[in-house]
């Protein structure tokens, strides 16, 4: 307790632009232990204003991702917090992408972004508050399926951006691929259909060959490319909100000329996470 008030007596104190790292005990991941979270907040917040929290790629590199989000941040006045899945304590896809939602529910790693955000909000002291929320390549495949698995009820705002592919809105296809054979239920789907949610896609992420895409007879059925996905995956939400007859509270959004790039779909979520 006493790391942590001396971490909130460095962020909380007059009003200035500062950018920290915060570190808190993380129960989830390979083995419980430390988690860090970068965070950023501007000149003329202050505690209970605006927070946007920026869920990093498969770089791990939230000190970065938050990094790309002071201009903006600053341009909007809200708090940045980016919490640091890293290599080491949340292992491969399963442990980051999937949320480790083939788990048991009490070690799926999901909870550790609620308990980040909470470390942060504590270190400048700042009443827990909902949240808007970005996720960009395997972040989004975090945030949407945080969105579907969990409701993520703090979140008031959500953007996934240039996911590299989804689980599908339909219960006929295993998870990850779809919501068969998870936690996931017709109610939470529902649900998530009508929360306001952004896919934001760059129009030149486009490339079936990048390195980093995963290209397989089940995933390409989505689609050759992030952008081609992108827009089957919100067509297909559409769709299966209009199925069921529920509101759907989702938009689709493309950045022209930014392909797979955090730092080029910034400015652009930013403006919708500050609406």
């Amino acid at each position: 307790m006493r790391r942590r008030a001396l971490i909130a007596m460095s962020l909380a104190g007059p009003a200035m632009a500062q950018s920290a790292r915060v570190s808190f005990e993380e129960p989830s991941g390979a083995a419980p232990g430390p988690m860090n979270v970068y965070l950023h907040r501007p000149a003329r917040w202050q505690p209970g204003g605006p927070v946007a929290v920026v869920m990093h790629g498969m770089g791990r590199n939230a000190d970065g991702y938050r990094d790309a989000w002071v201009t903006p941040a600053e341009a909007a006045g809200f708090l940045v917090i980016c919490p640091e899945f890293s290599n080491a304590k949340f292992p491969g896809v399963e442990f980051y992408n999937y949320g480790n939602a083939r788990a048991p529910e009490a070690a799926w790693t999901f909870f550790a972004l609620d308990r980040a955000v909470a470390a942060a909000l504590a270190a400048v002291g700042a009443p827990e508050t909902p949240f808007a929320l970005y996720g960009h390549s395997a972040g989004a495949q975090f945030v949407h399926r945080y969105l579907l698995l969990t409701g993520a009820p703090r979140a008031r705002r959500i953007v996934i951006a240039n996911a590299g592919w989804y689980s599908w809105p339909d219960f006929s296809i295993a998870f990850p691929h779809g919501l068969g054979q998870s936690s996931a239920t017709e109610a939470g789907l529902r649900g998530a259909l009508g929360r306001p949610v952004t896919i934001l896609l760059g129009e030149a992420d486009n490339d079936p060959t990048h390195f980093q895409l995963r290209r397989d007879a089940t995933t390409d059925v989505q689609g050759l490319h992030r952008f081609e996905r992108g827009q089957n995956f919100f067509a297909a939400a559409r769709a299966a909100a209009a199925q069921r007859g529920v509101p759907f509270g989702w938009s689709l959004e493309t950045v022209p000329g930014v392909a797979h790039s955090n730092s080029g779909m910034a400015a652009a979520a930013a403006s919708i996470l500050a609406g």
